[in-house]
């Protein structure tokens, strides 16, 4: 097979020696599989400027809306909704602060189990809802 560098060459040559309309679609019809007949677009002409393609119309200008204008559905619900997650890590700190023997106590027996059974209970109920999440069960089975 031809390397990059000489298929670049050949079609850089080619192109010096045709013309760059040589390489550009033609415009006759191309049949599709179901006989229908569709043209090909015609070649832009070399003389044919850029600047000439750019419209002139104003965009009309940006509107700043806010959620509630967006739709006129009530999704209170949806916001109000407090994740899993940030319910469990608050139910963590609550029992860590019950279960620990002093201020800074990180190290105790009951602080570290009090923490570990509250988060086995949140991958648990996790595990429920979505039983087909290996990654959460495979951190529930190395606590």
């Amino acid at each position: 097979m031809f390397s990059k560098n000489i298929l670049l060459a050949a079609i850089a040559t080619s192109a010096a020696l045709l013309g760059a309309d040589a390489f550009a679609p033609s415009a006759r019809p191309l049949q599709a599989y179901s006989g229908i007949a569709r043209t090909i677009a015609t070649p832009l002409a070399s003389s044919h400027a850029v600047d000439d393609d750019v419209s002139t119309d104003e965009e009309p200008a940006d509107f700043i809306l806010s959620a509630g204008e967006l739709d006129g559905s009530d999704d209170d619900a949806v916001e109000d909704a407090v994740p899993a997650r940030f319910l469990s890590a608050q139910r963590i700190q609550e029992l860590r602060v019950t279960h620990r023997r002093h201020e800074t106590d990180t190290g105790s027996p009951e602080y570290q189990v009090a923490g570990m059974s509250e988060r086995i209970a949140h991958l648990t109920n996790h595990l429920k809802e979505h039983p087909k999440d290996f990654s959460t069960r495979r951190g529930l089975v190395a606590l």
